[in-house]
């Protein structure tokens, strides 16, 4: 009960002290939409003893002009479970017969020793191992906390947000970028108006999107996914029709081997669910223990499970031979898509339509597109992913808040007066040695800006039941309705085991 108290005292100190901020809803960023203000569970493992309760956040001084900033020679620690993180090139000098684009690389380092200089600050970076993080982070905040930002995944910000990061936005920096407009820099978290993680603007190489093959379209006759999207005409009814009629024997033996849509069942259900603005967790909270609940029975996310259940169920999705789906062979049901060339859809990133695994570049004309959105989508959200990888602050670092702010906005505008640099270098340059066409590096960047967020794909085990789902459809021994109603007290149970005392 004492930590319980003490839990309750730091978050209303939080909750009275820092401030909400406006932040534009075209961001990009992570909106969680019925997701609580504060997470106050403290999970074993970042438990929290009376004695290292993190302290209340001082109140911000006055705001400076940026010609007044003299650190004093002091150093910013950024940590990370791997080395030189945010950009490599502002720790490492970048050489012309090494860098994969030198000139960028050159204006982030030079830009990076500008700001040492003028700033009179040091920058240095902190590796701990990944399974080291969060303990680390959650013992170390008295003293001052390992690093002055830290690189937080998805699952991380579950376990911290409200406990042991500081929100952005209680930052007194008027002119901050990152509330204005975002040219250098982008809020990644938001919970309830607070933004918790921010990044650099630029490209996602790991937003998902649909690979068309082009060979399977033309020889069967089939409409374009790529020109139904640029006519505004790409829906899940159009998507249905070309998987239905590119499932096929061609060989005669009576054996279907072509298929309308491949990969691992799971990322397509959730994509279908995001592209359809469903939800996999909803909440309503008080002000202690947020109450998180089993939302898969959300309208949205029902329609979405119900366009799933059809392709699953109609034997359009590519599956083993022998009509078998084994939805834990994560490798042979990505891959199998690009590797077999037998689905005229596919889900695929960048790093997926690589060389990666070796050899296994597309050896079919192929292109990129968005999934469709789904009929109730009213965002424009073609995708689903969990909370984005971002820079939070901890509690308890002796610098304030937003004097890093300030550091970090200098940092991500290394492009100076030039921001097209951004989008025009670096991770689209990576898209455009990999997508055929410029139309596809454009779409690929639609894809990454309209990318949903979760919290539900954060939470050990929840999402794994669109898999289980899958199955149930494929074998046709549940109906999306049925299976809803199935999954939903075991569901609940791992969200009750995980967010209540």
């Amino acid at each position: 009960m004492y930590k319980q108290l003490k839990c309750f005292a730091l978050l209303f100190a939080l909750c009275t002290i820092l401030s909400a901020c406006m932040v534009d809803e075209h961001s990009g960023a992570a909106y969680l939409g019925e997701v609580p203000t504060l997470l106050s569970t403290t999970p074993a493992a970042l438990e929290l003893t009376p004695e290292a309760t993190p302290p209340n956040p001082a109140p911000s001084p006055p705001p400076r002009p940026a010609n007044a900033r003299d650190f004093g020679g002091r150093t910013l620690r950024i940590g990370a479970w791997w080395p030189a993180p945010i950009y490599y090139a502002i720790w490492y000098e970048p050489r012309p017969e090494t860098s994969r684009d030198y000139e960028v690389a050159r204006m982030m380092w030079e830009n990076a020793r500008r700001i040492e200089r003028e700033f009179n600050v040091q920058l240095e970076y902190v590796t701990v191992p990944y399974d080291d993080f969060l303990p680390t982070l959650a013992t170390s905040f008295m003293p001052p906390p390992f690093a002055d930002v830290v690189v937080l995944e998805g699952g991380m910000q579950v376990e911290l947000v409200g406990r042991l990061i500081q929100p952005w936005c209680a930052a007194n920096l008027p002119d901050a970028d990152i509330f204005g407009e975002q040219i250098h820099a982008r809020p990644c978290t938001i919970f309830e108006g607070r933004v918790w993680t921010i990044n650099p603007q630029g490209v996602d190489i790991v937003a998902q999107g649909l690979g068309v093959n082009l060979d399977i379209i033309h020889a069967n006759g089939l409409p374009n996914p790529l020109e139904l999207f640029e006519a505004g005409q790409w829906t899940w009814d159009a998507m249905l029709e070309i998987m239905r009629d590119a499932t096929a024997d061609t060989t005669g033996d009576g054996v279907v081997n072509q298929f309308g849509i491949a990969g691992q069942p799971n990322d397509i259900i959730r994509h279908l669910i995001g592209a359809n603005d469903g939800i996999l967790v909803g909440g309503d909270f008080n002000f202690v223990w947020p109450n998180f609940y089993y939302a898969l029975d959300h309208p949205n996310t029902r329609a979405a499970l119900e366009f799933a259940e059809t392709i699953f169920s109609e034997g359009l999705w590519a599956h083993e031979p022998g009509g078998v789906m084994i939805i834990g062979n994560w490798e042979r049901n990505f891959f199998s898509g690009k590797r077999e060339g037998n689905a005229a859809l596919f889900p695929a990133a960048t790093w997926s339509l690589e060389g990666w695994p070796p050899n296994f570049y597309p050896h079919f004309n192929f292109g990129f597109v968005p999934f469709p959105t789904g009929p109730n989508n009213t965002t424009g959200n073609t995708s689903l992913s969990g909370l984005r990888t971002g820079l939070a602050v901890p509690v308890g670092v002796d610098w304030w808040l937003e004097d890093i702010l300030f550091i970090m906005e200098e940092l991500f505008a290394w492009s100076g007066d030039n921001p097209d640099l951004i989008w025009e270098s670096g991770e689209t340059n990576r898209l455009r040695d990999v997508l055929p066409t410029e139309a596809d590096v454009q779409r690929y960047l639609h894809a990454h800006r309209t990318q949903a967020a979760d919290i539900g794909m954060d939470i050990s085990e929840y999402y794994w039941v669109l898999g289980f789902m899958a199955y149930d459809f494929h074998s046709r021994e549940m109906t999306a309705a049925q299976a809803i109603e199935y999954h939903r007290a075991p569901q609940q149970a791992i969200l009750d085991r995980r967010f209540r005392p």
